[in-house]
């Protein structure tokens, strides 16, 4: 390997910092699972702080299979550091990282030790002089007024995350009560589940979802029974004319694909037909005339994917000269 390959193999640019409070506290894979999302909400997060990744982009990223970034994120998501919702059609998971969650974390471990420390035989310190003793205890004193303060900040933390979850409790039981949907202590139950990992938002449209389906269902004799069903074993109704549309709609795009792929063969087996310098000089005046010269690299990997991808441009060229 040259030098200056290698130097560049071993800049810090091509490493990841991972924080040892962290690790110790979560496990090496958790800590760099968050690290990646923490990377990727840097620069993808909205200004609610919400971005998603692909199971594809973090195994690119991590080299963690799906079954191990699951259980990580489950993870995660039960020490509330991270936040998911599923949105969209097709779904993506959506994130969201408690900073204040990943500070609570750091400190609590933090604060831990400073008692360790202030628990230590006072026999032990006897060798110090008086002057360095002083010392010590000023900067004990300083960081138990440090964590003090983190303490009352902390506890007003939760104050108003209960405050905030009371609110959003009380908006959904609105909404069960306009829509008749009696509202039990089993049904606060599983709302106050929801609403620990989802926003209010995506909990009030799921219920509005899956309250317009079962109403548009003629078998179903009480809408009100039905929802609570499905909300206490954690299932939900499919609008089956929803998804006869989406495979319909699917079925037309690889109709389409399907034309096109007989339409570029076409054109390929004319130009191959050809001499072979006739090719080759219709191949050089298309990479000349778009400034796609690169392509020819791609021509010695997969001689396929190169003429699917100019097939195009041969088209044009063949029309020009009427060979077809």
């Amino acid at each position: 390997m040259q030098e200056r390959t290698f130097k560049q193999l071993l800049m810090s640019s091509n490493y990841y910092t991972l924080n040892k409070q962290i690790v110790k506290t979560l496990g090496i894979e958790p800590a760099f699972l968050l690290t990646i999302l923490i990377e990727a909400s840097d620069g993808l997060a909205d200004d609610d702080g919400w971005f998603y990744q692909t199971i594809e982009t973090l195994e690119e990223l991590t080299g963690l299979s799906r079954h191990k970034q699951n259980k990580i994120i489950q993870d995660l998501i039960e020490t509330n550091i991270l936040i998911q919702e599923n949105r969209g059609t097709p779904c993506r998971r959506f994130f969201k990282i408690s900073f204040q969650e990943i500070e609570n974390l750091v400190f609590k471990k933090t604060e831990t030790s400073l008692l360790k420390i202030d628990k230590l035989d006072c026999k032990k310190f006897t060798n110090y002089s008086v002057k360095s003793s002083q010392t010590s205890l000023l900067k004990i004193s300083n960081n138990k007024e440090h964590n003090i303060n983190n303490i009352n900040k902390e506890s007003n933390h939760k104050e108003n995350k209960s405050y905030e979850l009371d609110e959003k409790l009380k908006t959904v039981k609105q909404w069960f009560i306009e829509n008749e949907i009696t509202f039990s202590k089993k049904h606060k139950v599983k709302v106050l589940e929801l609403l620990k990992n989802n926003s209010l938002d995506f909990v009030l449209n799921a219920f509005q979802e899956q309250l317009d389906i079962l109403k548009n269902k003629s078998d179903v004799k009480s809408v009100a029974a039905v929802f609570s069903n499905h909300l206490f074993k954690g299932t939900c109704e499919v609008n089956s004319q929803e998804l006869e549309k989406k495979e319909t709609e699917h079925q037309k795009i690889k109709e389409e694909e399907r034309k096109e792929c007989e339409k570029n063969d076409n054109i390929l087996n004319v130009f191959f037909e050809l001499p072979l310098n006739e090719q080759e000089k219709i191949e050089n005046i298309i990479l000349k005339k778009h400034n796609i010269s690169h392509f020819s690299q791609l021509k010695s990997k997969s001689e396929t994917m190169y003429y699917r991808l100019i097939s195009p441009f041969i088209l044009k060229e063949l029309q020009e000269k009427n060979l077809i």
